[in-house]
């Protein structure tokens, strides 16, 4: 019997043993389980943050874009201030009239033998060339527009061959542009022409 007793005490504390191991090994699992919780409400927060500085920074950034861009235009047209010029043209005006204003517009800026006819290239009157055109139902309006709209962004890249487009339009025959003026020949233009 005492062997008997010996067996069930051993059974017992085997059993009481397993039980408490298996109680350790849940609990074990269940803090890991709640600590992998917490790490990733910890990350999901720190992410949070992360894309919120990152807008903050997007948004500082677009806004010195922003400023610099002004200051830029700024500069650019400074060299307008205080000159007043009416082109002529309204909702009304063919395409021939938009095309020759267009066409005095790029004197401001190309190198060529002759030049008939001036108007400023101030982000004004690209403004209203553009609005015209946009309007507008004529047979060239997507290359017009498409000229006024760089224009608008003061890209002047293809201004000689815009001339020549409009050169060419009015058949001419002298004055076909063959490069572009310097800044300070064109400050000295407009100041010639415009002032």
């Amino acid at each position: 019997m005492k062997k008997k007793q010996k067996v069930l005490l051993i059974s017992g504390i085997s059993v009481v043993a397993l039980s408490g191991l298996g109680i350790a090994s849940f609990k074990i699992m269940e803090n890991a389980n709640k600590y992998e919780k917490a790490q990733l409400v910890i990350e999901a927060r720190e992410t949070k943050e992360q894309i919120e500085r990152e807008r903050e920074d997007v948004k500082i950034k677009a806004q010195r874009e922003a400023k610099a861009k002004a200051d830029e235009l700024e500069a650019k047209t400074a060299i307008y201030d205080g000159i007043e010029f009416e082109t002529g043209l309204d909702e009304e005006s063919t395409e021939m009239e938009v095309m020759d204003v267009m066409h005095k517009m790029t004197h401001q800026k190309v190198r060529s033998q002759d030049k008939w006819g001036a108007i400023p290239m101030s982000p004004k009157i690209i403004e209203e060339v553009y609005y015209i055109l946009n309007t507008s139902d004529f047979k060239h309006r997507d290359r017009l527009l498409g000229i006024a709209a760089r224009w608008k962004d003061f890209n002047f890249s293809t201004i000689v061959q815009d001339h020549n487009f409009f050169w060419e339009d009015k058949e001419g025959t002298v004055g076909k542009a063959h490069g572009t003026l310097s800044t300070a020949e064109e400050i000295e233009f407009i100041e010639v022409n415009f002032k």
